[in-house]
């Protein structure tokens, strides 16, 4: 062939040639179609390394060719294939023939001071390091790897870190991390230890990539393992066809050293080159025959005839030839085998196909390996993975290395149409292609291609032993939620790959949101609520307060009109008890929300109740003229065990409830009934009926949540909090009963409280007897404790007004001092305020009834305080007072209580 003689051909994109010209098949007569251009040319199983389409080099360059060992220049140029997808042409002609590929490689230095292993090392390595792994140095031999004209690291002695550190910088970036990890000394002591030489490969940096190897190898004899040497090579042009095609041979032949049986066959010629193994079996073996007869006598170990039959079919000739004409180089299968013991194990059978370069004959490297014991352990690894992935809807197996993906469990087929390899495994990236276009979202196509992509799984799964992430699959109409896991087995090394139905996890987390979200709702509604009701109680506070303070200023201008003066005593008064009511009502719902309120079990009258209650609001009701019709009906049992406080509460503010929210000669009708009895429990039902203004039905449904209120068109003289329904439905609850209701707005509101009550059975007589018309204390000595001065000076009035001799202490403790000292008898009563500095009025109580005389344990003591829960009373108890009057204090009531303790036979 004349010097410049070309050839042409062409490629597809996955390296398949669609085309060529005669030149070209004159040059390499493997070309064929559909044949991997690396194949057809080089022999190879992988592109060619200096590949300009791999390296994506364009235009002219030249390169020697390493099967006719000559310099050739090959243009490649891109092209577009009838199908649009992209393709490559190749031009290539000779520039110089006769150039022996040994010419072209460098001698070198002929002269190496180690004796070892740089002696083995051939002339063509750039840079020879011999290392002392004791001392963590370096010898320089040969430096040629860089071109930096300040190459002052690498030099004799120089630390061995440093060096590696300062020569990776010439390394390819995606290489750098990887010889980094393989040159640390530990991971070198740990190959060396077990081989005597092995190999890195990377590519240098730069613009232009050239493809290098390290060798790395002990120092002198295999046992010596002080020192070693690291050499790098060039490995652009000095890979022949001869040198690939031995050291594939070799490398195979070393790799399957423990194959029970292994044969180099000569397709081509259609004979045996060499057979091997560790199973006597070989020797038995007839290896001067035809391919053909030599499989089927080897076929015979194999016990089942359908396996037998596919080894056949599998590794005849003809069947080698077409596979390695469609482009396939390996074929294998598995089946049971008999070995020399007669017991037949799983083997796994492969054989290898490459060109000799020397005759452009194929050849084959046929062998055989016992797999029983990897195979069980990974049918074992499969079925636990298929166990423990039962909620898993499809899971895979994946080869990182292959690029393919093998099918475990699938409830939903996603490989119809694609192409199914040997080993029954598909290709990961058609298959991941397929299963998103056809089902997954598309608005989450591209993310989840991109999170699978083969380098990203390797990347992830270096990191940690779970990748994981979320996408959605649209099945028609309806929208799923997904969630991709791939799972790597430190131990045996198996990666899966499983996608699960996570609507109910997504499910569950809306619905929390949607709670959250419920719940932030409600607490804002509380918030803004409570910033109404603190609003609205900064007004109905000051309204009463703005009323005691005017009617005061009125009092002092018309301070000699005695009629006048008694008016505004009178509305500063009924002020008065207003803000009372309100902070009651402010405390009780503290008490009710926190829990800590108490109900009472004592005796009472219910009947007294209900008159005590008309006589207040009967005089509330004839301000607007409201008239109030009353009845009981069926009522056995007045006198009845619980919290009368608590009862009289209830009806006051149903009641007060149905006179502020009526109209002008509005009615009130109010009904008591006992509807049943057993035991000696009695239900009563309590109606309260009134012709008001109603509530709308947006109001009904948050009547009882507290600070709530409807004010428009509302009767607002009384005022109101806002509270008392929240309070009067707490109590009832409490009580274990319950209320009903019916409004209309601009008609009206019945409401309807039903409640047990335990029936006093010791007491019969339904009236209590006459009381005495005087409560005198006149001439009784009373011991009277407060702390503050406007509260002593009240109380003093009252008791020294009605007659009482009064002796005053300040605190607890005075108190204490001053009973202590006097003699006995010498007080009647002591009437004692509880929070007190010092020493409080529970404490000095439990003293004084502690006291070494008589009238220490008889003396009646009553509590005044600010203090008036239920449970302040029952603390007052415990701690030894008779009485409990809370403040504000009323006079009559002051009078009887201790006109009742210390002469109870004139008062009852």
């Amino acid at each position: 062939m004349g010097a410049h003689s070309s050839g042409y051909y062409s490629i597809d994109g996955d390296y398949n040639i669609i085309g060529f010209n005669e030149t070209a098949k004159e040059i390499y007569p493997s070309l064929q179609m559909g044949m991997k251009c690396y194949k057809a040319l080089m022999g190879l199983d992988a592109p060619c390394p200096p590949c300009p389409v791999v390296n994506g080099i364009c235009g002219p360059k030249t390169y020697l060719d390493p099967i006719r060992h000559i310099y050739e220049t090959v243009d490649a140029v891109d092209t577009i294939l009838p199908d649009g997808g992209r393709g490559h042409a190749l031009v290539f002609s000779t520039v110089a023939e006769g150039e022996r590929l040994s010419s072209a490689i460098p001698t070198g230095e002929k002269s190496l001071r180690l004796l070892g292993a740089v002696n083995r090392l051939a002339s063509d390595y750039v840079a020879v390091y011999s290392v002392n792994r004791q001392q963590k140095t370096i010898s320089v031999y040969r430096s040629e790897f860089t071109n930096d004209p300040d190459n002052s690291i690498v030099k004799d002695n120089a630390d061995y870190d440093t060096v590696r550190e300062y020569l990776t910088r010439y390394i390819h970036p995606d290489d750098r991390s990887y010889v980094l990890k393989k040159m640390e000394l530990d991971y070198l002591e740990q190959k060396l230890a077990n081989s005597s030489s092995f190999r890195v490969h990377f590519r240098s940096a730069g613009e232009e990539t050239h493809y290098y190897y390290l060798l790395v190898t002990r120092n002198g004899e295999t046992e010596d393992e002080q020192d070693f040497v690291i050499a790098a090579a060039c490995e652009d042009n000095d890979v022949n066809a001869r040198k690939i095609y031995e050291n594939q041979l070799n490398s195979l032949i070393g790799s399957i050293s423990h194959a029970a049986g292994y044969f180099h066959l000569d397709i081509t010629d259609d004979k045996i080159l060499k057979t091997g193994g560790t199973s006597a079996i070989v020797d038995t073996l007839e290896s001067d025959c035809t391919i053909d007869a030599f499989v089927r006598d080897t076929a015979q170990y194999i016990p089942k005839e359908q396996d037998r039959q596919d080894f056949i079919d599998a590794f005849c000739r003809n069947s080698m030839l077409e596979n390695y004409n469609a482009g396939q180089v390996e074929i294998t299968r598995i089946s049971k085998c008999y070995y020399d013991d007669n017991i037949a194990r799983i083997s796994k059978y492969v054989v290898r196909l490459l060109i000799n370069p020397s005759n452009n004959h194929l050849e084959g490297l046929l062998y055989g390996v016992d797999i029983t014991r990897s195979q069980e352990e990974y049918e074992t690894q499969v079925s636990i993975v298929r166990t423990l992935s039962s909620n898993y809807r499809d899971v895979y197996l994946l080869n990182l290395r292959e690029k393919t993906l093998s099918i475990i469990k699938e409830e939903e087929g996603n490989e119809d149409g694609l192409k199914k390899k040997e080993d029954g495994s598909y290709s990961y990236k058609k298959f991941l292609a397929k299963y998103i276009e056809e089902r997954v979202h598309p608005d989450d196509r591209d993310m989840l291609h991109e999170v699978l992509r083969l380098r990203n799984v390797r990347k992830r799964i270096r990191e940690k032993e779970e990748y994981k992430g979320n996408y959605r699959v649209k099945n028609g109409d309806e929208i799923h939620y997904y969630q991709f896991r791939v799972i790597r087995n430190e131990d045996s090394g198996i990666i899966v790959l499983g996608f699960l139905n996570v609507d109910d996890v997504v499910e569950a987390e809306i619905r929390q949101q949607k709670l959250l979200k419920e719940a932030l709702d409600t607490a804002e509604r509380a918030s803004e609520a409570k910033t109404n009701f603190l609003r609205r109680m900064s007004h109905d506070i000051r309204t009463p307060i703005n009323g005691i303070c005017g009617m005061l200023e009125v009092a002092d201008y018309y301070h000699n009109d005695i009629n006048k003066l008694a008016e505004c005593r009178e509305k500063i008064r009924d002020a008065s008890h207003l803000l009372l009511e309100l902070i009651n009502e402010v405390l009780d719902m503290g008490k009710l929300e926190s829990g800590e309120i108490m109900l009472e079990e004592v005796p009472f009258n219910l009947h007294d109740i209900e008159q005590s209650v008309l006589k207040v609001i009967e005089k509330m009701a004839e301000e607007r003229k409201i008239e109030i019709t009353q009845d009981n009906i069926g009522v056995a049992h007045w006198n009845l065990i619980g919290s009368p406080v608590y009862v009289k509460r209830i009806m006051m503010n149903f009641i007060s409830n149905a006179v502020k929210y009526n109209k002008e000669h509005g009615k009130i009708m109010l009904r008591c009934r006992e509807i049943s009895t057993e035991g000696d429990t009695a239900v009563f039902e309590f109606t309260c009926r009134d012709t008001g203004i109603g509530m709308s039905r947006e109001f009904q449904e948050h009547l009882f949540e507290p600070f709530t209120q409807e004010r428009v068109g509302g009767y607002s003289k009384y005022g109101s909090t806002g509270l008392g329904m929240s309070i009067t439905m707490a109590l009832v609850k409490r009580m274990g009963g319950d209320i009903t209701f019916e409004s209309e707005k601009d008609k009206g509101t019945t409401f309807v409280i039903t409640i047990p009550f335990k029936i006093d059975t010791e007491k019969r007589e339904a009236e209590q007897k006459a009381k005495k018309s005087v409560c005198s204390i006149a001439g009784m000595n009373i011991l009277l404790v407060e702390d503050n001065e406007l509260n002593m000076e009240i109380v003093e009035f009252i008791t020294q007004n009605a007659g009482a001799v009064v002796t005053k202490a300040w605190n607890g403790r005075e108190a204490l001092e001053i009973f202590e000292k006097s003699a006995e008898g010498c007080f009647d009563a002591i009437l004692m305020d509880v929070m007190m500095p010092e020493m409080d009025g529970y404490e000095a109580t439990e003293r004084i009834r502690r006291l070494n005389r008589k009238d220490a344990r008889t003396i009646p003591i009553i509590a005044m305080t600010a203090n008036a829960f239920t449970e302040d009373k029952i603390r007052s108890k415990e701690a030894g007072m008779n009485e409990h009057i809370a403040k504000p204090l009323n006079t009559e009531l002051v009078l009887r209580a201790v006109a009742k303790l210390v002469q109870p036979q004139m008062v009852d």
